[in-house]
């Protein structure tokens, strides 16, 4: 791997990204959190905050603790030494869309809100999500791509502050991953919550992402701001060098077509 590594031999934390204009205020903070599991550490000393409106993408070797991260701010995992600051109102979106099988569409949805315009409110984001007119069907009856935007709009409808989401279209196909990618970045230009997204997808980081972050060992290597004019194309030249750069930094020697 092309990172800097300290004396211990280990990965060097990355410098933070200067802030760009255009965030709010901090959601979700880490300072020098570190997670051990059976005497192995998953996360050594990280230090992140996302503020409202940042999308911020994390890209890293499978087992490196991207996932564990994410889980400690949402609040899912508790065992974390450090300050952890996860949002007033986290949601999330795993890979598997996790609905209740027994129960329709617009109840999935709207689980757990309270007030006299839940249902209204979870039929209004079926709507942003494009699945008005199907609240009424069965999980079942839902392709996989459908399922996921159910899943999301689960998460949109209580306004989250703090949106995290565990690789949520990694059992899509290529075309329906192209259009829930799509989805995603205008759900997040209209409701601007402050994001993390873990991923493996390079390309899917930096067409979506107004910040990417690698970890390797449980640190945090390289920490890049994207100040690229949206929407953005796979093909287009700046997309293609970051990708080649971000790749060699994951361990993988890809020259550009």
């Amino acid at each position: 791997m092309s990172t800097t590594h300290g004396t211990d031999g280990l990965p060097k934390p990355a410098p933070p990204a200067e802030p760009t204009a255009g965030f709010g205020d901090v959601v979700a903070s880490a300072v020098d959190v570190r997670r051990v599991f059976d005497g192995h550490v998953v996360l050594d000393g990280i230090d992140l905050e996302i503020r409202t409106g940042e999308f911020v993408a994390l890209l890293g070797r499978s087992g490196c603790g991207k996932s564990t991260l994410l889980r400690i701010l949402a609040g899912l995992d508790t065992g974390a030494e450090g300050a952890v600051s996860g949002g007033r109102e986290p949601a999330v979106v795993f890979q598997d869309p996790r609905l209740f099988p027994w129960r329709r569409v617009l109840d999935n949805v709207a689980l757990g809100l309270r007030g006299a315009d839940a249902r209204g409110r979870a039929t209004e984001v079926l709507a942003e999500v494009g699945l008005a007119g199907r609240e009424r069907a069965w999980p079942r009856q839902l392709s996989g791509g459908q399922r996921q935007r159910v899943a999301l709009a689960r998460a949109l409808v209580r306004e989250p502050d703090l949106l995290l989401l565990d690789e949520p279209f990694s059992a899509l196909d290529a075309l329906t991953r192209i259009s829930a990618q799509a989805l995603v970045s205008d759900l997040v230009a209209t409701h601007r919550p402050a994001v993390l997204m873990v991923t493996h997808d390079v390309e899917e980081a930096l067409l979506l992402a107004d910040r990417v972050l690698v970890m390797d060992a449980g640190r945090l290597v390289h920490d890049e701001r994207l100040d690229l004019a949206r929407p953005r194309r796979r093909d287009h030249p700046e997309i293609v060098r970051r990708r080649v750069a971000l790749l060699g930094l994951l361990g993988v020697d890809e020259a550009p077509a």
